[in-house]
C-alpha cells in the first residue's frame, strides 16, 4: 500500500480508520514524504508494547548475566562505572 501524504490522510481519515478496524490494513502516513507512521488498533499497539517490555526483560536478564560473575568478584563489570555517596552528592559525576 502507498503512503498517504497527511493532506490526503486528513481527508480520508474515516475511511482509513475503518480500513484498519474493519480489514485489517495499515495505512502508512508520511509528511512531505518522509517519516511514515502506520495506523494500527489499539489490541495491535498494546500487543507491540508488550513485546517491547519482554525484549527489554530478556535483555536485561542477559546484561545480569553477563555482569555477575564480576560483582561476585568484586569487581566492577567492563563499562560500569562505581559512583560513590560522596561523588553523587559533589556533583563530579556529571562531569
Amino acid at each position: 500500500m502507498e503512503p498517504y501524504p497527511i493532506k490526503e490522510a486528513r481527508k480520508r481519515l474515516g475511511d482509513m480508520h475503518a480500513a484498519v478496524v474493519h480489514g485489517g490494513a495499515h495505512p502508512r502516513i508520511t509528511k512531505n514524504g518522509r517519516d511514515p507512521v502506520v495506523l494500527v488498533t489499539e489490541q495491535e499497539w498494546q500487543e507491540l508494547q508488550q513485546l517491547r517490555r519482554e525484549r527489554a526483560a530478556l535483555h536485561a536478564d542477559q546484561e545480569a548475566r553477563r555482569i555477575q560473575p564480576y560483582l561476585d568478584a568484586g569487581e566492577t563489570p567492563p563499562g560500569y562505572e562505581v559512583y560513590t555517596r560522596e561523588k553523587v552528592a559533589s556533583g563530579d559525576w556529571l562531569a
